[in-house]
């Protein structure tokens, strides 16, 4: 993953040095061409404005776009979270459930809501007299903005994929999608047992 994660990177560079590069030039030849027929009236003046204005849009349209790449190495990236919050006892099999908990981000990077990458909250489970578990495809939620390092932030997770009552156990657990568990790196997830039965509407 951290190869093709580099390749990304220096393609994304190499592209946006690429389209920089040939903007500048089209810039520099657009000026020589002013210079030079500065004097052939009012009308080719006004053009040659049009044109300069417009290129300069174009210019920052392209490094706005690189600004908004994520181009963090998140293989290389300190991870780090506090997570407090407590699972109910009792949980609804036929409607969502959403656990509050309090997140303070303690990485070394920002945790965004809108990347391929984003932060979210998920959680796993297993049965303790029911033969059912899932570890990786359970409903995400999303963060309502980025956490910056040293930030705190609450979130409702929502637990919506358990349909078989009986006693279970919930890990709630953050996750770097396409990446990683914050768990794998050592995090502490919140844990406890709940049992799952129908819920009166």
């Amino acid at each position: 993953m951290a190869i093709k994660t580099n390749k990304k990177i220096k393609i994304i560079t190499l592209l946006s040095i690429f389209i920089i590069a040939f903007l500048l030039l089209f810039n520099l030849v657009s000026c020589g061409l002013t210079a030079s027929t500065s004097s052939s009236g009012e009308a080719q003046g006004k053009d040659q404005k049009s044109s300069t204005s417009s290129n300069d849009n174009v210019q920052e349209e392209a490094v706005e776009a690189v600004k908004g790449e994520d181009l963090t190495d998140y293989d290389n990236v300190k991870v780090g979270a506090e997570i407090k919050g407590a699972i109910p006892g009792f949980l609804c099999t036929n409607k969502d459930n959403y656990v509050v908990i309090e997140v303070k981000n303690t990485s070394d990077f920002t945790w965004r809501n809108d990347s391929k990458n984003s932060v979210r909250a998920g959680y796993h489970y297993y049965g303790q007299d029911v033969d059912a578990s899932d570890y990786d495809g359970t409903a995400r939620t999303e963060l309502e903005k980025n956490i910056a390092p040293g930030e705190t932030a609450k979130i409702n997770v929502l637990i919506n994929d358990i349909k078989n009552p009986g006693n279970y156990v919930i890990q709630i657990d953050l996750v770097l999608e396409g990446k990683y568990w914050f768990s794998s790196k050592g995090v502490k997830m919140i844990e406890s047992p709940a049992y799952f039965g129908e819920c009166q509407n």
